[in-house]
């Protein structure tokens, strides 16, 4: 058991090991290039420095408690799962994710190990200071465990990481004394309560399924359309593009903006919320669920529209009659990108080729709209045609395994 969390844990560690490096080895490009050798050894050198270095140790004791932060929700997602029918104790279902926490912090101990090295080779001594470190990387990992008694492990954590960094070399003991009262009154981990909705969903269950299957998804894919609207202001702008032209950028950046806002709510719905045969058994239709996520995805990418109509309403007008279309084509992909990724980015391409046509032939608009009930049967015969017991590997991760969502 402890090999599972401690795999699971060191997965997300090297998650966070790109975006980790990759902001250090950019911290380190901006400096002088005459300069990057003796910064990287001062580094590592106060990072092992007696009496410590609050202004260089900071940053990374707060990746100590940031890292585990970031990732317990994620490790601690399917706890209250098929692990509870193991013959294992609760405290040792603690344990073993409190393991899994401080290997997420495997960047971190990469680093303080590289730079322990380099401190070493200049006569640092590093043995004290090292096993410092390891009692703050731990105390981190402790307080970010989901726990019913977080008010009482919290400070016995945070006072044992605070002693380990910033006391005296018998201050060692304290922190371990500390360490051991916090799992001692740490308590069962705490399981999330179902939430029961104010009111029924009635007709909107299916939107209800999807709004709470994205999440924070959501935001996602608003912020790539308002990104893309911003780019396409700043385009116009700084050309001072009028008349015309300034209509054509516009009605492409529309466009373009709704396609990349339902490409990323159709991607992340195709992983979060795959078929499942239930939904089979209800009395809807294959054209009456395909409608319900044409509308559901239209209806998010639609106030992005309304934005380009601040500039120009004619061009927000155009864009706007594409939108079933893109909406009701991105319903057809969902089944397709279920079982094959790439598929989600074949619906990009047309989706774009799309909105191309659409600039360059604002005429092509009725089209667009006309052939919204085409695309509406061509998702609907997809939608009736997709097997929902094929083998499909998004449906065995995180994500789109309903068996491991806590709520």
């Amino acid at each position: 058991m402890l090999r599972f969390h401690l795999r699971a844990g060191v997965r997300q560690g090297l998650r966070a090991s790109v975006v980790v490096f990759a902001a250090i080895v950019a911290w380190i490009i901006f400096q002088d290039a005459s300069q990057i050798v003796p910064f990287v050894n001062d580094l590592a050198q106060a990072a092992f420095a007696r009496p410590p270095m609050m202004v260089n140790q900071a940053p990374i004791a707060c990746l100590a408690f940031l890292l585990p932060a970031w990732a317990a929700g994620r490790l601690s997602c399917g706890l209250n799962g098929w692990l509870r029918h193991l013959p294992i104790s609760g405290a040792d279902t603690r344990r073993g994710l409190t393991l899994a926490l401080v290997s997420v912090q495997l960047p971190l101990l990469v680093m303080l190990v590289c730079g322990a090295l380099l401190a070493h080779k200049q006569g640092t001594a590093v043995a004290v200071p090292f096993i410092r470190w390891m009692f703050v990387l731990t105390a981190g990992a402790i307080m970010s465990l989901p726990l019913e008694r977080r008010s009482l492990v919290i400070p016995l954590a945070l006072a044992a990481g605070a002693s380990a960094l910033l006391g005296s070399d018998w201050y060692i003991a304290l922190s371990a004394a500390l360490l051991t009262a916090s799992d001692w009154v740490a308590g069962p981990i705490r399981t999330t309560n179902v939430r029961r909705p104010w009111r029924t969903a009635g007709t909107f269950l299916s939107w209800r399924i999807a709004s709470r299957a994205l999440g924070a998804h959501l935001v996602a894919g608003l912020g790539v359309g308002l990104l893309t609207i911003g780019m396409g202001w700043l385009f116009v702008r700084n050309n001072g593009l009028i008349g015309a032209p300034a209509r054509a950028s516009l009605r492409f950046t529309g466009a373009a903006a709704s396609v990349l806002c339902i490409f990323s709510l159709t991607k992340a719905l195709a992983l979060r919320r795959p078929a499942w045969s239930l939904a089979r058994s209800f009395p809807w239709s294959a054209t009456h669920r395909v409608a319900e996520d044409g509308l559901f995805l239209c209806g998010h990418a639609l106030p992005l529209l309304l934005l380009v109509a601040f500039k120009d309403g004619t061009a927000a007008l155009t864009s706007v009659a594409l939108l079933p279309f893109v909406s009701l084509r991105a319903t057809g992909y969902l089944g397709r990108i279920s079982d094959q990724r790439r598929n989600a980015f074949v619906f990009l391409a047309e989706g774009l080729l799309a909105a191309s046509v659409l600039t360059l032939l604002p005429w092509t608009a009725l089209g667009w709209l006309v052939a919204s009930p085409w695309a509406l049967r061509s998702s609907a015969e997809h939608e009736r045609r997709h097997k929902v017991t094929r083998w499909s590997d998004w449906q065995y991760v995180n994500p789109g395994d309903t068996s491991l969502r806590s709520e």
